[in-house]
């Protein structure tokens, strides 16, 4: 089964708005500090935890649930789910940019080797 256009543009946002997810999620643990789920202070990490990032990146991950549905409709699972690992090209993307993460040779070489097998599969 070739994978229409359509199908293709709603896997990628799919797997962008994991990746913002991802991000959102971040900024929202960075917001809210060290966090430690025990027994003693379960709720109040929780408490802290729950900020707009948090929430923004629970609507993103839920969105992309729908839209990931929707393209699974109309494309076999085992085309979609490789574009799955390109959040990771994305996260790095992100990761680098927005949080001024390092960029290490290792990181390059992986990210080029997940999309080179991304691009592998969407053609077999």
């Amino acid at each position: 089964m070739a994978i229409s256009l359509k199908a293709l543009a709603l896997i990628l946002i799919s797997v962008l708005f994991i990746a913002l997810g991802q991000v959102f999620w971040k900024l929202g643990t960075n917001q809210a500090g060290d966090i430690s789920f025990s027994a003693g202070n379960l709720l109040s990490s929780f408490g802290k935890l729950v900020n707009k990032w948090f929430i923004l990146g629970c609507l993103m991950l839920l969105a992309s649930s729908v839209i990931w549905v929707i393209a699974l409709s109309m494309v076999e699972l085992s085309v979609a789910f490789p574009f799955q690992s390109l959040a990771y090209v994305f996260i790095f993307l992100f990761s680098v940019f927005i949080f001024k993460e390092p960029v290490t040779a290792l990181k390059i070489t992986g990210t080029i080797l997940i999309i080179i097998g991304v691009i592998a599969v969407a053609k077999s």
